[in-house]
C-alpha cells in the first residue's frame, strides 16, 4: 500500500498542494519515530499568504484528496510556524 500512497502523493496530491496560492516550496521527510511515517513542510511566500492559502479552493481540493486515505491514516496534524524577526536585546538581571 505504501507504493500506491507514494504514487498518489507525488502524482496527484503534491501538484494540488503546489497550486495553493502562496506555497512556494514543499519538503517531505520519512520519520523513523514511533507511529510517525512522514513529515511534510510547505514554505509560504510570506506571513500574509497563510490565511489566503488555508481558505483557498485549491487547499479545499488538497484536503479532499485525503478522503481516499483517511481509513489508512492514524493521525494528521497541521501546524503553522512563522519565522522569528529580530529579537530585542536580552538583558540578564543576575
Amino acid at each position: 500500500m505504501m507504493e500506491e500512497f507514494e504514487r498518489w502523493y507525488c502524482r496527484e496530491h503534491l501538484p494540488h498542494v503546489m497550486a495553493i496560492p502562496g506555497i512556494v516550496k514543499a519538503y517531505r521527510a520519512r520519520c523513523r519515530g514511533r507511529g510517525v511515517n512522514w513529515t511534510a513542510l510547505y514554505e509560504m511566500s510570506d506571513d500574509a499568504s497563510v490565511q489566503k492559502a488555508l481558505t483557498s479552493p485549491q487547499a479545499d481540493r488538497a484536503r479532499r484528496d485525503w478522503e481516499t486515505w483517511a481509513e489508512h491514516v492514524g493521525e494528521v496534524t497541521v501546524e503553522i510556524y512563522a519565522a522569528l524577526g529580530p529579537l530585542s536585546v536580552f538583558h540578564h538581571l543576575n
